[in-house]
């Protein structure tokens, strides 16, 4: 069966290049299937939102799933990937399940011809389509080229495989300033969360001049922002595998947000190197998690927000229990007005909760922000609240990004 699927996929890609993709799984099928001697193909890989009623329910799931699309195995609503044996198993158990994506393969196929084409035709605004780890971190340096006086970039440290990893340091306040952190791409398929906060930064640069609040806000604090933090995984997911979530660790890759000190190894991570989730030989394993824990570190970081994706959820402290964190209530005040700012911008409602009243999950970068890094740590999980999963339509990255920025400029103008 894996050689099979694996012989789909290619077909798959050749075909949908040829002949369009509403007939390449026509043409790939009819092709593979030729001969008695052909396996049996295997359906299109479905993601779907299953909500779970009981632990012998969420043990099923776990067994038939091919990927988990959730931040965690542990919350009630599971996102994860099925074959069309997985589906037939769930509806034989009568677990019921709502479809997100009927085939992820084909949508992913379809946004790799989209951004091919988009190259060719070279769009005037960069933030039309999504851009490949070079274009991204590229996009830095012309950042700071425009405002030298305001921006200016910084190697925080080397990837696993030896990618840089960079951060766009912005402020025009004198002496030295309270810090705000923020990141994406710590899982690698989160493909707006890169983004949204190069866009973030983009803004900040543009606006300076011309928005006072963006002038007030760096004239008072520094804005440091790294697009890219798991940069070999982002480049796997753009050249092999779509879906990728982990850094690219041998042999099988660790969950950076899992890789963290505070709750490490608890609930909501694994031990498995084969899993989604899983955490690594030990807390720090990761150049990249290291990387980002140094900046936090060695700066006075009053905030730290780490973009993903998907779900539109601000989560805090904390991730790895249930108890609740110490300044529970500032932590509600902030993010209520962050949630405040996101509405008025297109109307979207992002929850706003503790991340472990959604999930389980040790070893989280918000909780180590917030215990070890004295700041106040948040996840924002961008768009959209299902349906097309990670794979977001590039006309909401604009409408997306305004959303991050109002969220960050309400943080920044409200934490101590």
């Amino acid at each position: 069966m894996l050689g099979a699927w694996s012989r789909w996929r290619e077909t798959w890609g050749t075909l949908a290049g040829l002949a369009g993709l509403g007939t390449a799984v026509a043409l790939a099928a009819a092709l593979l299937s030729s001969g008695p001697t052909e396996p049996e193909l295997p359906g299109p890989r479905t993601a779907v939102r299953v909500q779970v009623q009981t632990e012998t329910e969420r043990e099923a799931v776990r067994t038939v799933m091919l990927d988990l699309w959730s931040d965690s195995d542990t919350g009630t609503a599971l996102d994860v990937v099925l074959d069309a044996q997985g589906i037939d198993a769930l509806r034989e158990r009568g677990i019921a399940f709502e479809v997100l994506v009927p085939d992820i393969d084909a949508v992913a196929e379809a946004e790799r011809a989209r951004i091919e084409a988009a190259e060719i035709a070279r769009p005037g605004n960069w933030f039309s389509e999504y851009r490949d780890y070079e274009t991204v971190d590229a996009y830095l340096d012309v950042l700071a080229a425009r405002r030298p006086d305001l921006a200016r970039v910084e190697q925080l440290g080397v990837s696993t495989n030896g990618r840089r990893i960079r951060a766009l340091r912005l402020s025009a306040a004198e002496g030295e300033a309270k810090a705000i952190v923020l990141n994406g791409g710590q899982h690698a398929r989160e493909w707006i969360s890169v983004m949204v906060s190069t866009c973030v930064a983009d803004r900040m640069v543009s606006g300076y001049d011309t928005d006072p609040r963006i002038r007030t806000v760096l004239d008072e604090r520094v804005v440091w922002v790294a697009p890219v933090i798991n940069p070999d995984g982002y480049v796997h997911s753009w050249e092999s595998d779509r879906y990728w979530r982990k850094n690219r660790a041998e042999p099988y890759g660790v969950d950076l947000n899992r890789n963290w000190s505070v709750g490490f190894g608890g609930r909501g991570s694994s031990s498995n190197r084969r899993s989604q989730i899983y955490r690594g030989p030990h807390a720090f394993s990761e150049p990249e998690t290291r990387a980002l824990r140094d900046l936090i570190t060695r700066e006075p970081v009053v905030a730290h927000v780490d973009f993903h994706s998907f779900g539109q959820m601000i989560l805090y402290p904390w991730g790895h229990t249930k108890k609740p964190a110490p300044q529970r209530d500032r932590f509600a005040a902030l993010g209520d007005a962050m949630a405040s700012a996101i509405a008025a911008t297109h109307g979207e409602r992002y929850k706003l909760m503790s991340a472990a009243e959604l999930y389980a999950a040790g070893g989280t970068a918000l909780d180590w922000s917030y215990e070890e890094g004295g700041a106040f740590g948040f996840t924002i999980e961008l768009r959209p609240t299902g349906g097309s999963g990670f794979v977001l339509p590039p006309e909401q990255i604009g409408p997306t990004c305004d959303e991050g920025l109002a969220a960050v400029l309400a943080l920044a103008e409200r934490v101590d």
